[in-house]
């Protein structure tokens, strides 16, 4: 699959904006005493419709992710690698729809980048663990 230039442009500062607007409220309080383990911008590109992005920090726990604490260990137990997060066992259909996962980020003071192309949803959230791309 195929992301135009300009598609990735828009999804990349659509995902930008999610951050900034997660961020300011911490910005404008009190330094807090422990930085995250783990920050990533996850993204999910279907190669027709609407690209969804979330931000995930870990250690503390939270972001705009639906399970910050399921994705957190998850990364936890594979010191943030998404490529060797364990596939999840589970039948999904064999409808062709092709989607790219993408998760940037950094653990632990590393960059992590991870990004693939799966034939529909339902296996890249299976084959990336269940929990990081639903």
């Amino acid at each position: 699959m195929h992301m135009s230039r300009a598609r990735f442009r828009w999804a990349a500062l659509l995902a930008g904006m999610a951050v900034v607007t997660q961020a300011a409220p911490a910005l404008a309080a009190p330094a807090q005493a422990k930085e995250p383990v783990g920050a990533y911008l996850l993204m999910v590109a279907p190669e027709h419709g609407s690209v969804t992005a979330v931000n995930l920090w870990c250690r503390p726990d939270g972001g705009t992710h639906r399970s910050p604490s399921e994705a957190c260990d998850q990364l936890e137990s594979v010191n943030g690698e998404v490529r060797r997060i364990a596939e999840k066992q589970g039948a999904c259909t064999l409808e062709y729809a092709p989607v790219r996962v993408i998760a940037d980020g950094r653990w632990r003071g590393k960059a992590r980048h991870f990004a693939k192309t799966y034939p529909n949803r339902c296996a890249a959230v299976h084959q990336t663990g269940g929990v990081l791309f639903r």
